[in-house]
């Protein structure tokens, strides 16, 4: 079942004139998607609380160092399946159906989203206030005539809080006004701290990221990923972004990897970079580097030129 919800979702992406990067096994994030400006990072499940505290935390890691959106497509929660045009969040992460993210890039954003207590929306609290004024309406009316406090209509009306599904229907019927406000599934999440986490590296990796940091470059340290870093350099505004995979030494395995990590960042308009400790051969179709090699360079620019060199080389 995950396995055709990961087709699917492919399909439906290009299809809307994204480009996808091929499936991931073993990674806090199974896709990177990518058009013009939006840049999203997918986990598809079954079940979307098997994600763990600690996958999520790495997934809006890796979004956020990546500048994209994490999403989760999946089917169903613990207790329930999933509903059609309700937003779920699962540590701070937006998590719907397969239908309702279809929906979504056809134009008809969700509405509805899920928390403790049941289904709740969003509404503009502006307009609320404007039009029951307007009307003459006061707080206790409205209060009476959607069934709550008078308290809750005031955080209505400032942004404090959302009513319930059922309470948002009878203010709209009583003041025949749109109120309710689509929730945008691209929004992106700002509330992880990135950490770089060196202490459980392998010494010849701590030695290559302070490499590059000495070249001039913003390296995180990953985990559950493909790529074991990213380092990024913003030189005349053009965002470079190295994707980094740091092994001791080749084998058919670290070139897979590295293969995977070039196609994903040619996607996200960036390099890849294999660092080895020590580099036994040349390498035809990867940019490749020992950590010797690094220490000779100078500054980024000359390591972002000599990768443009060996890519020219593999063309």
């Amino acid at each position: 079942m995950r396995e055709i919800l990961i087709s699917e979702c492919i399909e439906l992406l290009r299809a809307h004139k994204f480009t996808v990067s091929k499936p991931l096994g073993r990674s806090c994030f199974d896709m990177v998607a990518s058009r013009d400006d939006i840049r999203l990072i997918l986990k598809i499940l079954k079940n979307i609380d098997s994600l763990s505290r600690e996958q999520s935390k790495e997934l809006k890691k890796i979004s956020k160092i990546l500048h994209g959106t994490p999403l989760i497509i999946g089917i169903r929660t613990r207790n329930a399946p999933m509903e059609h045009g309700v937003v779920y969040d699962r540590y701070n992460i937006k998590a719907v159906t397969f239908e309702t993210f279809r929906d979504y890039l056809e134009g008809s954003p969700p509405v509805v989203y899920a928390n403790r207590g049941g289904f709740f929306v969003k509404i503009d609290g502006k307009v609320l206030k404007e039009v029951r004024e307007a009307m003459g309406i006061s707080v206790g009316k409205l209060a009476e005539i959607a069934g709550v406090s008078r308290k809750a209509i005031y955080k209505y009306e400032t942004q404090m809080a959302n009513p319930s599904v059922d309470v948002a229907i009878k203010i709209e019927e009583f003041l025949d006004v749109p109120l309710v406000k689509g929730i945008d599934l691209f929004e992106p999440v700002n509330d992880e701290d990135v950490e770089n986490k060196l202490e459980n590296l392998e010494d010849f990796k701590k030695e290559a990221i302070n490499f590059l940091n000495e070249l001039g470059f913003k390296s995180f340290v990953v985990e559950k990923a493909p790529f074991d870093a990213v380092a990024e350099k913003d030189m005349d505004n053009n965002l470079n972004i190295l994707l980094t995979n740091i092994e001791e030494k080749g084998s058919e395995e670290v070139k897979r990897k590295a293969l995977f990590v070039r196609e994903l960042s040619r996607l996200l308009d960036g390099y890849s970079l294999l660092i080895l400790e020590e580099k036994e051969k040349e390498y035809k179709n990867l940019p490749v580097v020992s950590i010797e090699e690094l220490k000779k360079m100078d500054d980024a620019l000359e390591l972002i030129e000599h990768i443009k060199s060996m890519l020219r080389d593999i063309k």
